[in-house]
């Protein structure tokens, strides 16, 4: 088997290892999202929520170099909450986010600004990202903003 041969294998299977829904081409996917369980599960430098939060439906796509993400009900699914569960309680805004892995590991290769998540979860955002050469296995997070920060994801792809 050539090297070049050789390296693609490698980096496939690396991806399905990793548990990825996508194989992204030239930094082009679509895939679910799905919610954050609160398991302490940190991608990129991105810690993970604090509580456990659902999700009725969810996509990202990023295609030409424009992400676009959409989310219906995420809430949070956890009873610690009291009242606010089945609410973002005070999220009051979620920011898109693309998560490359490269040499050096994963990190935030490129981040939306922050669109308002409704009431009952809902959000949509959209824009262009300008992602670095070698980006392998993008995966988009959707990160809070809490309390005027952006802080950890409460949903992604690729999980």
């Amino acid at each position: 088997m050539s090297k070049t041969k050789s390296t693609i294998a490698t980096i496939t299977s690396t991806l399905l290892v990793c548990g990825f829904t996508h194989l992204a081409v030239a930094g082009e996917f679509e895939a679910p999202l799905v919610a954050c369980l609160s398991n302490g599960t940190a991608i990129g430098g991105v810690n993970s929520c604090g509580k456990i939060w659902k999700l009725k439906s969810g996509k990202a796509e990023l295609k030409k170099g424009k992400l676009e993400v959409e989310v219906k009900g995420l809430v949070l699914n956890d009873a610690s909450v009291g009242q606010y569960n089945g609410s973002p309680d005070g999220v009051d805004a979620v920011a898109a986010a693309v998560i490359c892995h490269g040499p050096s590991g994963a990190s935030v290769a490129a981040q939306l600004d922050p669109v308002p998540l409704s009431k009952e979860g809902n959000a949509k955002a959209s824009g262009k990202v300008d992602l670095p050469n070698g980006c392998v296995g993008p995966v988009v997070v959707l990160r809070e903003r809490y309390e005027g920060k952006i802080g950890g994801w409460l949903a992604g792809t690729g999980m």
